[in-house]
């Protein structure tokens, strides 16, 4: 277990014979997502050629490495250690490094998603008015006000899980998923809202729907967030939403 500065503590532990995890305390706060995100970008700044992935989430940091060239290679002139004590050498190091990159980085940018809120496309925005006694109009306003937070990205090639939602608009999941839910479908589940990236199954409560591809495995970068991003939306009518809709071809 390592301290960081703010008293946050960080555990390493192995997970199978392939991959460290980085681990802070289990919750959704927007300081360890930041940590996390800056961890990340240390780690792969370091360019191991051993490493195969990094893999960040809420408050966890998963690295996967080839244990194969890991015992061929040596760090800084010895032989590496055993991954568990690799991956504590490796947060120490980024803790006491006084450049850590977050000292480095520059204003990010948020990037602005426009979204369809008509009831046509948002069907679930009667309910989620009902369930907390609020109207249509509110709910709009209240889903656009803030700047999210990607927390993570999963479920989906691309689906990014963002919040926090406003708890005058918060609405659980349904009880059973509906067998369809179409791509750019813009939803909210408890404290967090995302878009569904394709058409596929889901069970979050769907407010509206953005025209813009939100995963498209032909062209790089494939997906439109990645952890840690930032992310507002703004309302847009449904004829801007049909003029703008990236979606069209696929949905005819």
């Amino acid at each position: 277990m390592v301290q960081h500065q703010h008293n946050t503590e960080w555990k390493v532990k192995l997970l199978g014979d392939h991959a460290i995890q980085f681990c802070l305390p289990e919750k959704i706060d927007p300081f360890i997502v930041e940590q996390i995100q800056h961890l990340n970008q240390y780690i792969m700044a370091q360019n191991l050629l051993f490493f195969k992935d990094c893999i960040p989430s809420y408050h966890t940091l998963t690295v996967i490495f080839d244990l194969n060239k890991l015992g061929k290679m040596t760090w800084k002139g010895t032989p590496y250690p055993i991954p568990l004590q690799l991956g504590q050498s490796l947060l120490k190091e980024f803790l006491a490094d006084t450049n850590e990159v977050k000292k480095k980085e520059t204003h990010q940018q948020v990037i602005q998603i426009p979204v369809c809120y008509d009831i046509s496309l948002g069907s679930d925005l009667a309910i989620v008015a009902k369930e907390n006694n609020i109207g249509i109009e509110d709910i709009i306003q209240k889903h656009c006000q803030p700047i999210y937070q990607v927390y993570c990205i999963g479920f989906l090639p691309g689906f990014a899980y963002m919040g926090k939602v406003d708890k005058a608009i918060q609405s659980p999941r349904h009880a059973t998923p509906r067998p369809l839910v179409m791509a750019g479908s813009v939803g909210i589940a408890g404290a967090q809202t995302g878009i569904y990236p394709m058409n596929s199954p889901g069970g979050w409560k769907i407010i509206g729907r953005t025209p813009k591809t939100i995963f498209n495995k032909e062209m790089a970068p494939y997906a439109k967030f990645k952890m840690g991003d930032q992310v507002q939306f703004f309302p847009i009518s449904l004829k801007e939403f049909t003029k703008q809709n990236e979606y069209a071809i696929e949905h005819t």
